[in-house]
């Protein structure tokens, strides 16, 4: 009996050990069309996440490219990564959430594929009976998406109110 617990006791701490560790995974992908490899490390001590995938096509060996970075902080994580289209033309952005004493706020900006410079906003704080939220995005400055939600609770029922407003695309 007493070795079976020492046993479990080490095969514990040992598990333990290892799950303390970053993980990494890699997948690989062989299509008729295309072939591409992906790989993601977890740090969850560390609080850190990075994925980077590369994707090449069998008809002309072009590459297309995604890298993405995840870092817990103190009051919530920031949040960036890249792309690369098969065309050459790269898109980017860096995003940061922050907790607050009933919510969040985030901010974030952005680099479209052919230079469009874009912004994000968004909250959401609990209320006595439900909570608010908020989220919008601008091109240029210019507000192009803005969405709020209002979900409260009161005699038994949810009441859930969104609102959407979104700047017509040019075609």
């Amino acid at each position: 009996m007493k070795k079976l617990i020492a046993f479990t006791l080490t095969v514990a701490l040992l598990t333990g050990t290892a799950f303390a560790e970053a993980q990494t995974r890699t997948s690989t992908f062989d299509g008729p069309k295309a072939s591409g490899t992906k790989t993601t490390v977890r740090d969850k001590d560390a609080g850190t996440f990075s994925s980077d995938k590369s994707v090449t096509r069998k008809s002309d060996g072009a590459v297309a490219t995604t890298s993405r970075d995840r870092q817990r902080t103190d009051t919530g994580f920031t949040s960036s990564g890249t792309r690369t289209g098969f065309n050459g033309q790269t898109s980017s952005y860096d995003y940061e959430r922050t907790k607050t004493e009933n919510g969040w706020t985030a901010t974030g900006s952005g680099t479209g594929p052919k230079g469009g410079e874009y912004s994000y906003s968004g909250s959401k704080a609990r209320t006595d009976n439900g909570f608010t939220a908020n989220r919008s995005a601008s091109r240029y400055g210019i507000e192009i998406y803005n969405r709020t939600d209002t979900v409260s609770r009161s005699n038994g029922m949810v009441t859930r109110d969104t609102s959407v407003t979104r700047k017509p695309r040019k075609r």
